[in-house]
């Protein structure tokens, strides 16, 4: 890893464990309750859930979507899918299930601790493929199926057991007196802690913490695993520790959401920014960085349909005198350092709205929105002037001598001319400017033509 990558994984590594204890001491030492609750909230904390996971799982499906080589992403959101499938079926019992509530109690921690053997299976196999991400692992699709195929198992069980087929029957929790019975506070219990520590630790060894969406993975095992142990303080089901723990997956998952959303507006972001330096290198000149050719153009087309009659629009076309002799005498490098630096001259005077070209090896045009002919032969003379007033020093050597532009104007009134038109015209303006000796600026006019 280079500088900038240790530095992020030292932080994100450092915020981590900081949130880690801070949250564990907090869960922890927090006033013991032994108020019980009713099941009547329960159906808006599954409902939340359930929406929340299967809505991350699509997200994480759409990054997988983007990036194919990402097969790590695959068992991620199968196990925010699943999860939150395993959170309707609770709801299916709560609302569709005659019988006392224990039993519906009971049934749900069944389908809970179902839920956690799919999604600590799912994170394994998520470390697992991105482990070898950068390497053409044989197993690779190996590990997929036997992630879908692990799904379906959880899924078939879970849906069998909901609607009463399977003959297995699983008892966690009293149907009276509604407190968690083992195997649940013996083995099962000790198991899922074990299972999310390690996820935990190979999450925080594999993943380095890298980036923001490792991060949040990491927060998800690690409410896991609190959820699994605040619930070791309470001995019934229906006490404060069961909700606290639906809470912490709320707060993790919807952290993951809020990565997940922001890694596809920085994705827009940059997909913007791309676009819009490909559109500008694909209008701009690459030397000068003025408006190409083809730009200039169709900003001329363009301006004379929205210009409304009787509004004047102006064009300049200007062109360095002897620019050869430049070229000849100081070479090709020099010859383009008198072309930037008249660029840049070029548009330090002229206006805010004005469209300055580079049409050509040496020549360049200006397009004069709603600009007479007296106020744009004004300008082109305040930037010819300026050109010849410009000496070796005053440039640092950008002009090697002293440099003379000459210039040709065009302006219509009716606005009905083609752009070839008026580019023809300020052409032979130009030409009539070169033809008078030079260093000069020309306004067209039909009858000298």
């Amino acid at each position: 890893m280079n500088t900038t990558q240790i530095n992020i994984h030292k932080k994100n590594l450092t915020f981590f464990l900081l949130l880690s204890l801070t949250t564990s001491i907090f869960l922890w030492y927090i006033p013991f309750s032994n108020q019980r609750y009713s099941l009547s909230s329960y159906p808006v904390i599954a409902t939340f859930a359930g929406v929340l996971h299967i809505q991350t799982g699509c997200f994480m499906t759409m990054n997988y979507m983007s990036y194919r080589r990402k097969k790590y992403l695959l068992p991620l959101a199968c196990a925010f899918y699943f999860s939150g499938v395993f959170l309707f079926l609770a709801l299916y019992i709560y609302f569709y299930k005659n019988g006392l509530p224990g039993v519906i109690y009971n049934d749900i921690a069944v389908l809970y601790f179902m839920r956690n053997m799919l999604i600590t299976g799912l994170f394994f196999a998520t470390y697992y493929l991105y482990t070898f991400k950068n390497k053409k692992e044989k197993h690779g699709k190996t590990v997929i199926y036997a992630t879908y195929l692990w799904c379906m198992l959880h899924l078939v069980m879970a849906i069998l057991y909901s609607i009463r087929i399977t003959p297995i029957s699983f008892q966690l929790v009293d149907t009276e007196t509604f407190e968690w019975l083992r195997p649940w506070r013996g083995s099962f219990i000790y198991v899922l802690i074990i299972l999310w520590t390690c996820i935990v630790l190979l999450g925080a060894k594999l993943t380095r913490l890298k980036t923001q969406f490792w991060v949040s993975m990491s927060l998800v095992a690690l409410s896991n695993l609190l959820s699994v142990i605040i619930m070791l303080k309470y001995t019934h089901i229906d006490s404060a520790g069961w909700y606290l723990a639906r809470g912490l997956e709320c707060l993790s998952a919807m952290a993951v959401m809020i990565v997940l959303m922001s890694d596809i507006f920085k994705r827009y972001k940059a997909s913007r920014q791309a676009y819009e330096l490909s559109y500008e290198n694909s209008v701009r000149d690459p030397m000068t960085r003025l408006f190409n050719r083809g730009y200039f153009y169709n900003a001329l087309s363009n301006e004379i349909k929205m210009t409304a009659t009787h509004k004047p629009l102006s064009i300049v076309f200007c062109d360095i005198d002897f620019f050869k002799s430049v070229n000849d005498t100081w070479g090709h490098l020099q010859g383009d350092r008198v072309i930037i630096k008249l660029s840049e001259i070029m548009q330090r005077l002229s206006r805010r709205n004005d469209i300055v070209a580079r049409i050509g090896g040496e020549e360049f045009a200006i397009l004069l929105p709603e600009t007479n002919a007296d106020a744009a032969f004004n300008i082109a003379e305040r930037i010819r002037k300026h050109v010849e007033q410009q000496t070796q020093a005053t440039t640092k050597g950008d002009f090697p001598r002293i440099i003379t532009i000459s210039l040709g104007i065009v302006t219509s009134v009716d606005n009905r001319s083609a752009p070839e038109q008026l580019a023809d015209c300020a052409d032979r303006a130009l030409y009539m400017a070169k033809n008078r000796g030079r260093n000069c600026v020309v306004a067209y006019s039909g009858e000298e033509v």
